[in-house]
């Protein structure tokens, strides 16, 4: 038997979410109930009825946005382990630069379910080991620094004038044989790169990393 009302409320709840993810990715956890709903066509009392209070409404929209981006980084890498290390933290950069409100959670450690977070931990660990075991990243680094790092330079690339600087600067604190004075390296996947006689310092290594390097920043959150 059909409830009545039943798959109006799916889709009421699916437009809510949809226009709350908008809304917290563009205005960060200051964007209102009253926004969500006027975003999703919908009414004040509907959003309440779903989500008591904007907290619970802002913790389902960034645990579900980091569940999608745990599952980026669980994917099976190929290759060089380092290369995969450093491409996955500037990949998880990016995503949480694009949205405001992950951005906030991440840096203050709020709204974040534990087992989300353990699920996180849970998929940069081997990407770490692999990186540690073939002697691109420093043993003493954990997954939970490398957690930290990447929501402390989210946060940065945030408001960055040049993006991409300060994420570089962090890697190279990752990596085993620091990038020696005036080398250049791929701001993608970190290869070192020849300097150029003339015009300016290439950013990237080849048209592949260039290519992902601009698909990530086009991609929203």
């Amino acid at each position: 038997m059909t409830v009545p009302g039943r798959a109006d409320a799916r889709h009421n709840h699916a437009r809510v979410l949809e226009a709350a993810r908008e809304a917290f990715a563009e205005e960060g956890p200051s964007a209102t109930l009253d926004t969500v709903a006027r975003r999703a066509g919908v009414g004040a009392g509907t959003v309440y009825r779903r989500f008591p209070s904007k907290e619970a409404l802002l913790a389902a929209v960034v645990n579900d946005r980091l569940d999608r981006l745990v599952d980026e980084l669980a994917a099976p890498a190929s290759g060089d382990p380092g290369a995969a290390f450093f491409a996955a933290f500037e990949r998880a950069v990016s995503q949480v630069a694009l949205n405001k409100a992950l951005c906030e959670s991440m840096s203050s450690a709020t709204g974040i379910s534990p087992g989300v977070r353990d699920r996180f931990l849970a998929a940069l660990a081997p990407l770490l080991a692999g990186a540690q075991r073939s002697g691109a990243v420093r043993p003493d680094v954990t997954a939970a620094d490398v957690t930290s790092l990447i929501a402390g330079c989210a946060a940065m690339e945030h408001a960055a004038a040049t993006p991409g600087r300060s994420t570089a600067i962090v890697l190279d604190g990752l990596r085993t044989a620091v990038t020696k004075p005036n080398e250049i390296r791929c701001a993608e996947c970190g290869t070192p790169i020849a300097p150029t006689a003339t015009g300016r310092p290439a950013r990237y290594c080849g048209n592949a990393c260039r290519q992902r390097a601009h698909r990530r920043r086009h991609t929203p959150a």
